[in-house]
């Protein structure tokens, strides 16, 4: 069925009515009639309702297009107005100024210490002495830690006994061979003997002298590694020892930049930390070959650092000039235009008349040009 009562299979509703019909008296017919009647209307006025919704759904999805269209008609058409009313923009005019221009190019850098050592033990042993904290200044050769060096004395003890017994047999056997008692051969390997104790007694004192950690250079204590009763080895490091007096400023630069950079050539290097301050530098080194990964070559530069007291291990950046022009006249890159080879700008020939100029200028630098010929200071040009 269309609608109302669901349709079962198999059920045949109008031959279940006559049944009814037959099986109930007269006034029962027309019950069933009545019935019937109704379960149509019911489809009808369902068919009806159905067909009015679709027809209002389509009526209102067309209103709403046509009003989404002309929404965009006026819009274009307000848009073509308005484009069509703005004016073009007037050049602007600039006049033509003498001031030297000059290139300068920046290297990121590091500020590394002149001098810088993990000082190691000689020895293996026991710490038994410390003489330094970290900030401390330390002079070349002064002691630094010391390791347990007992056993190290004991055999310098024997090692002195040991001489000054030959060194007495030597005096004797000077003594007799003046009298002829011994012989030449028995006065040299007297004279040998008391030279193998003598290079055994420098050896041990060597020996003891290792159980001693000293400063390689002047500098500060960066950082103490070790404690009283810390066990170390042998080339252990026990002392961060760095050399500030003088700090090394240490760059990459491009093959074609090595013509600015030559021995003793002053650069200046601004710090990126602190107060940003600047220092000037002096080139100490450059590199004869190009990384082979970068293709880059070294440079390094020496700051002296003894009234500054700067820390090592600072970033800056290296400013150089490599290119400069002396005073003369100066055109805006806006106004520049270039066909192959050739410049031309467009020069105010009075009334606001622009006249195309041919020009010749250096390279670009920082949005200007240097111009060689053609114009000079006073004259008006466009920037289009």
């Amino acid at each position: 069925m269309a609608g109302g009562t669901p349709a079962v299979p198999g059920f045949n509703h109008r031959r279940a009515g006559a049944v009814l019909a037959q099986a109930l008296p007269s006034g029962g017919s027309g019950f069933i009639n009545e019935v019937n009647k109704n379960m149509l209307l019911s489809r009808r006025t369902k068919r009806v309702i159905l067909g009015f919704s679709a027809i209002l759904i389509f009526v209102v999805f067309v209103v709403v297009s046509a009003g989404r269209f002309l929404s965009g008609v006026k819009e274009r058409q307000r848009f073509e107005q308005e484009r069509a009313e703005l004016k073009p923009p007037e050049p602007l005019a600039v006049e033509i100024v003498e001031k030297p221009l000059v290139r300068v190019k920046r290297y990121a850098a590091d500020l590394v210490p002149w001098k810088q050592a993990a000082v190691p033990s000689e020895v293996a042993g026991r710490v038994i002495e410390t003489s330094v904290e970290a900030g401390q200044v330390v002079s070349k050769g002064e002691t630094l830690v010391k390791v347990e060096d007992r056993r190290a004395k004991i055999a310098l003890e024997l090692a002195q006994a040991r001489h000054e017994e030959a060194m007495r047999l030597l005096g004797e056997a000077e003594r007799l061979q003046k009298s002829s008692v011994v012989s030449q051969t028995q006065y040299e390997a007297v004279l040998s003997s008391a030279k193998i104790t003598k290079a055994q007694l420098d050896d041990a004192k060597d020996a003891l002298d290792r159980h001693t950690v000293r400063a390689p250079f002047d500098g500060v204590v960066n950082q103490r590694l070790v404690d009283v009763g810390d066990a170390v080895n042998v080339n252990q490091a026990v002392v961060e020892l760095v050399d500030v007096e003088r700090l090394r400023v240490k760059f990459m630069i491009a093959g074609n930049d090595l013509a600015a950079f030559s021995p003793s050539h002053a650069v200046e290097v601004r710090l990126l930390s602190g107060e940003r301050q600047k220092v000037e530098a002096k080139v100490d080194y450059v590199s004869r070959s190009s990384d082979p990964v970068t293709k880059m070559f070294q440079v390094e530069a020496v700051v002296d650092n003894s009234a500054a007291g700067m820390a090592g291990g600072l970033q800056g950046v290296v400013e150089v000039e490599v290119e400069s022009f002396p005073n003369g006249p100066v055109a805006p890159a806006a106004a520049v235009r270039f066909s192959g080879r050739d410049a031309e700008v467009l020069v105010d020939a009075g009334d606001d008349k622009p006249v195309s100029t041919r020009i010749t200028v250096g390279p670009e630098i920082d949005g200007q040009y240097p111009v060689l010929e053609g114009l000079k200071a006073g004259d008006r040009i466009f920037i289009r």
